[in-house]
């Protein structure tokens, strides 16, 4: 530039130091970096959200290349299907078959009898996924709480042999279990979770349960977990010790003796409470758990964030207790993985039956009949005098585990009236992570499920519930037809 001076106009030279004119330059390349790499992260991170959404709206067992980027998709559909499914229920099998297709299944089965008739009968996934070991008919399946079902089955068939009673107290046969102001508490209550043994105070070990004197002694010593005062409150692993108890005393025996002894070869089925034996290794599912993020997903969905919230961290100790009373040398109460032998050896007609859909559906069927056999020469399984009675609805109780008000009838089993299907609600038990035992009597449906995948531990869930929603409409179809 020029400037004005005595002497005339005169050019002055602008000059920018060598370091300045460097920091400029580097400050100008970081600032273009930055903006790169600040423009790469927003694509980052809009790519994972989308992946996210993806993963979190599908199942936790497609294919990770599909669920996140949706690629190989195909692969969902890699899944080996076997068994019977009459024509008529096509749509059973359909809702059955896309339960795989997006990826809320490893390996499942279900069974349908309606009017006595074996209508579905399906076998699909891996019993084993690492070694691509096929889901199917030979399979034994781990179903919890649907054990339960069997039990009061079981009870039921004494209480009509005259052996029990719903309405006596349960010191009449076991003396001991009096103590702790349990003195008052009958077999009726004990069926009904109302026997105020629903968690134990004193921790043991697998040790303590496969010794019966030891193990007696603990069950007997605990005392009533509500003062003696009748409070519904869900024996979601005590019960079926319990019950063991009492039909040692009365008969010499245990559900599991029960079923290896008689009902499997009467009525073609098999249950087994404790398939220890290594003929049993190769058939036993490998059990396969959701991941944690899904399931606090779908925990916000069911219940909303701030009730998850209070249920995680505002746990009463009615609730903590319950869930505490398991062996405490186990590594959990819902296994994952190869079932620990360990957890094979101990019956527990609470949770520890090992069984097939079939089995579930055939019982409930009979169940559904009326108690009578649906087989010809095969006997029935309960008379209609104990049926009615096992079944009769008793008053509306609040469970104090479950957290809500639980229809029940008099044998113990539960009614699903809130998953009316139509009109249609059914009776029977679920089991953690999803297996049903379900009938109804009015259209004389029975309904077995089984499954070793637990995308969360909700029960039942909607896995189950599309193919009975599948059934009924074909039943209320059917029926609807006749009529015309």
């Amino acid at each position: 530039m020029t400037t004005e001076t005595l002497d005339g106009p005169q050019k002055t030279i602008s000059f920018r130091h060598p370091v300045t004119t460097h920091q400029n330059l580097l400050s100008s390349n970081i600032n273009k970096r930055t903006t790169t790499l600040f423009k790469c992260a927003t694509i980052a991170f809009l790519l994972l959200c989308i992946a996210g959404k993806r993963y979190f709206n599908q199942g936790p067992f497609i294919p990770l290349t599909c669920s996140l980027f949706g690629y190989a998709c195909e692969r969902r559909y890699d899944v080996p299907f076997r068994g019977f499914v009459h024509d008529d229920y096509v749509l059973a099998q359909e809702a059955f078959k896309n339960n795989f297709y997006i990826g809320e299944e490893v390996g499942a089965a279900v069974a349908v009898y309606v009017d006595g008739q074996l209508v579905v009968d399906m076998q699909g996934g891996w019993q084993n996924k690492e070694d691509l070991v096929p889901y199917t008919e030979d399979t034994l399946q781990l179903v919890f709480s649907c054990t339960k079902a069997l039990g009061s089955i079981v009870v039921a068939q004494f209480v009509e042999k005259g052996l029990l009673s719903y309405d006596e107290k349960i010191s009449t046969y076991w003396p001991e279990f009096g103590q702790g102001k349990k003195e008052n508490v009958t077999l009726g209550d004990l069926m009904q979770h109302a026997g105020g043994v629903g968690y134990l105070d004193n921790s043991f070990t697998t040790t303590d349960a496969e010794d019966p004197e030891r193990f007696s002694k603990i069950l007997a010593a605990q005392p009533h977990n509500f003062e003696g005062v009748r409070k519904r409150s869900y024996h979601a692993t005590t019960r079926g010790w319990f019950v063991n108890e009492i039909l040692r005393r009365v008969a010499n025996t245990t559900v599991h003796d029960v079923m290896m002894n008689e009902l499997n070869e009467k009525y073609d089925i098999e249950w087994n409470l404790k398939p220890y034996q290594q003929a049993y290794d190769d058939r036993i599912a490998v059990m396969y758990r959701g991941n944690l993020f899904i399931e606090a997903v779908r925990g916000i969905q069911i219940l909303g964030p701030t009730s998850l919230i209070q249920r995680l961290f505002s746990m009463d100790r009615i609730v903590r207790k319950t869930l505490a009373s398991k062996y405490y040398d186990m590594s959990g109460y819902v296994p994952s993985g190869v079932i620990d032998l360990r957890y094979r050896r101990i019956e527990a007609p609470g949770f520890s039956g090992f069984t097939n859909a079939r089995s579930i559906a055939k019982l409930a069927a009979m169940m559904a009949n009326g108690g009578k056999a649906i087989v010809p020469d095969e006997p029935d399984l309960l008379n209609p005098k104990t049926y009615a009675l096992a079944t009769q609805p008793i008053p509306l109780e609040w469970d104090y585990f479950i957290q809500r008000w639980m229809p029940s009838v008099h044998g113990g089993w539960g009614i699903f009236d809130y998953l009316e299907t139509d009109g249609v609600h059914f009776v029977g038990w679920t089991g953690v992570g999803g297996s049903t035992f379900w009938w109804n009597q009015e259209y004389n449906i029975g309904f077995g499920y089984c499954m070793n995948a637990m995308p969360d531990l909700n029960s039942p869930d909607e896995r189950s519930i599309s193919i009975l929603r599948a059934v009924v409409k074909q039943v209320l179809k059917k029926k609807m037809d006749l009529t015309l």
